[in-house]
């Protein structure tokens, strides 16, 4: 999948954003183990990533957070 440079510019600013910074955070506190799910994911196995996003999405905060992400993400053009 190829970004233009306005998705990337988009991508860039969201990743900066305070609630993505906070997903970050909740994400490390979780399991602390989030390059190496990510490697992971990224030789093939999503199964630690998988485990890591549902315990996320089961915190009332993390779905909060993931939500008003994904409403910035289409604010901004992203799909």
């Amino acid at each position: 999948m190829e970004f233009s440079k306005k998705d990337r510019d988009a991508i860039a600013q969201l990743a900066q954003s305070s609630d993505a910074q906070k997903l970050r955070e909740l994400l490390q506190q979780q399991s602390g183990g989030v390059r190496q799910a990510a490697k992971a994911a990224a030789e093939g196995d999503p199964s630690q990533l998988m485990a890591m996003m549902d315990q996320l999405m089961h915190s009332k905060e993390g779905a909060e957070l993931v939500d008003r992400i994904g409403a910035q993400a289409k604010q901004a053009g992203l799909k």
